[in-house]
């Protein structure tokens, strides 16, 4: 296979390897990685995640991060949602679907647990996940999560602390959001006395990326985005 540039190598998931995410999601990256006939050394290179955690998640003796996630299927060029979704890429019009509550594909790493609604759908302009803060210490800066896109931030119950790259730390509480650039580097704490939940809704490319050259984007007859056009 052609050689690809070494990415910077990411911390390994240090928590629980008893997460049910783990065994949920290990054998995903697993197929896709066999698939693609890569070895875990060659997809540690790629994505820059360690060779010991990719073996762990894929074993499901260890949890995966958003983040950790997003990298590897940067490093097999696929997007987020085709790699953890149906083996599809088409993208259709008038799309729907519907998650019961509990029914998202759920991972995580013991600091934060996630579950996406809606994963039948491929292709997405956003990635909606509802994410449970379990851990009640800031991780160390080089384990805050930074991610291609932007992302809305609303808080569903609890009180939770957001640490961001460039700004002092804030605490959010039940109704409160934030909107912030998903390159900055981010991390969040449990600071409430119970449990603490947040809906994270991320914009995963630009729209050329993510429509491809399919026909002109219209609003009110106007054509206001022509990827057609040289």
């Amino acid at each position: 296979m052609p050689k690809r540039p070494r990415a910077r190598v990411v911390s390994p998931e240090t928590d629980s390897a008893e997460a049910d995410a783990g065994v949920l999601i290990g054998p995903l990256l697993a197929a896709t990685r066999k698939k693609k006939k890569w070895t875990l050394s060659e997809l540690a290179k790629a994505s820059g995640v360690a060779i010991g955690t990719l073996s762990k998640i894929e074993n499901g003796k260890s949890g995966a991060s958003f983040d950790t996630v997003v990298r590897v299927a940067n490093a097999l060029e696929m997007s987020f949602d085709a790699l953890l979704g149906p083996n599809s890429a088409r993208f259709a019009n008038g799309r729907r679907s519907i998650s019961r509550a509990g029914e998202g594909l759920k991972f995580g790493f013991g600091r934060y647990d996630y579950e996406i609604p809606c994963n039948d759908l491929v292709s997405k302009a956003m990635i909606p996940l509802v994410m449970t803060i379990n851990t009640r210490e800031i991780a160390l800066r080089s384990q805050w999560q930074s991610h291609a896109g932007e992302e809305y931030i609303y808080i569903i119950s609890g009180e939770v602390q957001m640490h961001t790259e460039f700004y002092v730390p804030v605490t959010l509480q039940a109704g409160d959001s934030a909107y912030i650039d998903s390159m900055m580097a981010h991390a969040f704490v449990n600071v409430g006395n119970g449990d603490a939940k947040m809906l994270s809704v991320c914009l995963s490319g630009s729209l050329e990326e993510l429509f491809g050259r399919r026909a002109p984007l219209a609003v009110d007859g106007a054509v206001i985005f022509d990827l057609d056009k040289d």
